[in-house]
This record gives C-alpha cells, sequence and structure tokens, in this order.
C-alpha cells in the first residue's frame, strides 16, 4: 500500500513540475474593448437587422497589457455599438456630432477609465523606483559599514 501511495506522489511530482515548467507569462497585444458611452433612441435609424437588436454610442480601443496590467491603449475612436455583444459599426466624425447636437449628448474626448489609461503605468513606475532605490539604497549601507565611527569615551571618576 505505501509503495502505490509513494508511486502515486511521485507521479503527481513529475506530472506538476512538467505542467508549471512551461507557464508563460500572460500578455495581449491586442485586446479589443468596447465601452458603452450614451444611449440612442430605438428608432429605425439605429434598428440592426443582422443582430435584431439597437445600437448606441459606444467607445472602442485596443489595448496591449501584461500581466492584466494595462500598458497601452491604441486605435480608439467613437463608433455605434450593440449592448451585450462585441459588434460595432464605425462612425464619421460629422455623424457622431449630428447625433451629440441631435439628441443633446455630452460625449467625453476619452471615456477609457483612469486604471486602463495610467494604472499599469504607475505600477510599473513604482515597481522600477522600488527597484532603483532597493539597489542603491544597498551601496550606501555598504558604504556606511565601512566607515569608521568613534564611539564616544566615558572617562572614570
Amino acid at each position: 500500500m505505501k509503495g502505490k501511495l509513494l508511486l502515486l506522489t511521485a507521479l503527481l511530482f513529475v506530472v506538476y513540475t512538467e505542467s508549471s515548467a512551461r507557464a508563460r507569462i500572460p500578455y495581449c497585444s491586442e485586446c479589443q474593448y468596447i465601452i458603452p458611452v450614451a444611449d440612442l433612441p430605438d428608432s429605425t435609424r439605429f434598428y440592426s437587422e443582422d443582430h435584431k437588436a439597437y445600437a448606441d454610442i459606444a467607445y472602442v480601443y485596443k489595448q496591449f497589457w501584461i500581466v492584466w496590467l494595462p500598458i497601452w491603449n491604441f486605435d480608439e475612436h467613437y463608433c455605434l455599438s450593440i449592448k451585450g455583444q462585441d459588434v460595432y459599426f464605425d462612425v464619421s466624425e460629422e455623424e457622431l456630432q449630428e447625433y451629440a447636437t441631435t439628441y443633446n449628448l455630452d460625449l467625453p474626448s476619452n471615456p477609457i477609465s483612469l486604471w486602463d489609461k495610467i494604472g499599469g503605468k504607475a505600477i510599473i513606475l513604482v515597481l522600477v523606483a522600488g527597484a532603483i532605490w532597493a539597489y542603491w539604497g544597498k551601496d550606501s549601507a555598504t558604504e556606511e559599514e565601512k566607515t569608521p565611527q568613534e564611539v564616544p569615551v566615558e572617562e572614570k571618576k
């Protein structure tokens, strides 16, 4: 019985180490995100026959991230999108301005969340600054150990 348990444990250890050796750092170089920005009225003008739903104004962008930390956003633009689906329709700048004035919409210049804009960059900056501080701090600590220090001597009375 002990031999079987030992063999099973060894087999599990070999399988586990083989799978963990192939682990890679997660990243995505062209992840696409669609953010709903404003609702448009449900009219035939914004109805999609192919998707059987009404479109609203959205913002689409691609993102590069490493270990789920957003590093860079690119290919950003407004579009019409259907909620709950990864479908969007490109809109010209003139059409977008027309929708904004006709339906009294306030469209932000960049509706991407603060985390997606600077979150990953801030964390990477803190990590790099910490690594530099740790490296330089170690050098200054060794210099302090090398310099002799005077020890006050008390006189006996």
